[in-house]
């Protein structure tokens, strides 16, 4: 039961095609691999290329956002070429599974500025058919299109031509839904909340809601099937065989979904959550339900038979989990996604359990020795610069705890104009720092070429996020601090 480490946050996904390894997309050109419990970059880039994996039309495509817009390469470098409406930052409706030839997405600013339209993307013959909808939740189920228009506050039902096939409109007013789920004929989606509201909880605004519809629909004619009104409405929801797991507030609801009933329920014992927008997760396998708590930094781990809890995973002060990310069928190993206020950077962790080790002891992955201090510089006894050095043979572990360790050097020594302040960090930048932070790697088993090469890509990184956040000398208030990496053979 691992914890990995990030400059930025990251999440998991897998090639179609390679099941062995993992893929941690991260934040600027960080895109990392992890196999065998060994994290290393597969590209280190100065320009943003967070990507994921889609089949479409027979080929595996790597989806990049570049420049706002994205861009689907092959693994030959070849593109898919989209028309030129989809310029715009495009998100696909479902996720592509199979070789898929026409898949729906929502483009920005069509037909016209502010306004976004539903659309189907042929691959074929480079047309598209589109349909002036706002629209959540949309996924592709044979050939079929389902969501939920926001703005007419109905569910639908269209063709791959975007013809309506048939609409189901509740009656209360909404503005969201789940994302649906097709068992046996019955399409299964919950509409709501009736009621969202916020509430401040030691100063800060937290989302809190009620109500809303849990809902059978006739797949065929959208007539319903069942009802079930949900006083506490739901946060998440996942199918199993014809059991929903549903989360709603503090419970686990095990509910039929071709009829409706109620089967059984679970007390997670935990605390109401402050903001269910992000509160409580589930995730179930073959032999486990996984439910995570925020406010209480905790997993709880129960028998998907018998529905006793089989491990909790409390996570030490600081640590809270997100959810669950990734399931990796392969191995059979968890990933969860974490946050941490114990640091400036590097507050998306990710964590990993194995269900055939429940009784593991979490750990956190070990961290390089860093020797790090302010010294006078060599080119005024005035001022001080800050000295990081490093020796270690793997040029990965040192790049991205480098990255960490720079990064948070560099807002606690720092000047930056909106006072910003970290938790308990008080904003006292070091008067006499000159805004230079000299990272001095030595050890590395590459070639010295190649150190230098990534070294000068991160002097990149750090510079645009420097820039981004804003931190600068306090010797020269106009001078953004600055990384001079450098290789000591």
């Amino acid at each position: 039961m691992k914890v990995y480490s990030f400059c930025e946050g990251v999440y998991v996904h897998c090639h179609p095609e390679k099941k062995d390894t993992l893929y941690l997309a991260a934040g600027v050109g960080g895109n990392f691999k992890l196999k065998n419990g060994e994290v290393t970059y597969e590209e280190y880039l100065s320009d943003d290329q967070r990507f994921n994996f889609y089949q479409i039309a027979g080929s595996v495509y790597r989806r990049y956002l570049v420049s706002d817009r994205a861009l689907f390469l092959n693994g030959s470098g070849g593109e898919l070429n989209l028309p030129q409406e989809f310029l715009d930052v495009i998100f696909p409706a479902y996720p592509l599974v199979g070789e898929v030839n026409r898949f729906p997405a929502t483009i920005l600013n069509y037909p016209k500025k502010f306004k976004n339209s539903l659309a189907v993307f042929d691959v074929d013959s480079r047309n598209f058919v589109s349909k002036e909808v706002r629209s959540i939740s949309d996924v592709l189920i044979d050939n079929f299109l389902y969501g939920y228009d926001v703005k007419a506050e109905h569910f639908f039902k269209y063709d791959l031509n975007l013809n309506e096939v048939w609409i189901y409109k509740q009656d209360f007013p909404s503005e969201s839904a789940l994302q649906p789920i097709l068992i046996e004929g019955t399409i299964v989606t919950f509409i709501g909340p009736q009621v969202e509201s916020r509430q401040q909880v030691e100063g800060r605004s937290h989302y809190a809601f009620s109500g809303g519809l849990l809902v059978g629909i006739n797949d065929e004619d959208g007539s319903v099937v069942w009802e079930r009104e949900m006083p506490n409405a739901v946060d998440i929801y996942q199918l199993v065989g014809v059991v929903l797991y549903v989360v709603s507030l503090k419970e686990i609801l095990l509910i039929n979904a071709v009829s409706g009933e109620l089967i059984n329920r679970i007390d997670t014992e935990t605390t109401v959550p402050l903001n269910r927008r992000w509160g409580p997760f589930i995730y179930i396998d073959d032999s486990y339900i996984y439910y995570s708590h925020f406010d209480d930094r905790v997993i709880l781990i129960y028998d998907i038979d018998s529905l006793t809890l089989q491990r909790r995973i409390d996570l030490p002060e600081g640590y809270y989990v997100r959810g669950h990310d990734f399931h990796d069928r392969a191995s059979g190993k968890q990933y969860f996604s974490l946050v941490t206020h114990t640091q400036y950077v590097a507050q998306g962790p990710v964590l990993e359990v194995d269900p055939q080790h429940l009784d593991e002891v979490l750990e956190f992955e070990s961290k390089l020795d860093m020797d790090i201090k302010l010294d006078y510089s060599p080119d005024n006894t005035a001022e001080k610069e800050l000295v990081i050095r490093i020796a270690c043979e793997s040029l990965d572990d040192t790049l991205r705890f480098g990255e960490i360790y720079t990064r948070d050097e560099a807002q606690r020594y720092s000047f930056n104009y909106m006072e910003m302040r970290f938790q308990d960090r008080p904003f006292t930048p070091e008067p006499s720092f000159n805004g230079i932070i000299r990272f001095q790697y030595s050890g590395c088993s590459q070639s010295k070429e190649l150190v230098e090469e990534h070294l000068s890509v991160m002097e990149k990184r750090f510079s645009k996020w420097a820039e981004d956040r804003g931190f600068y000398s306090c010797t020269d208030k106009n001078q953004l601090t600055q990384l001079k990496a450098e290789y000591v053979a």
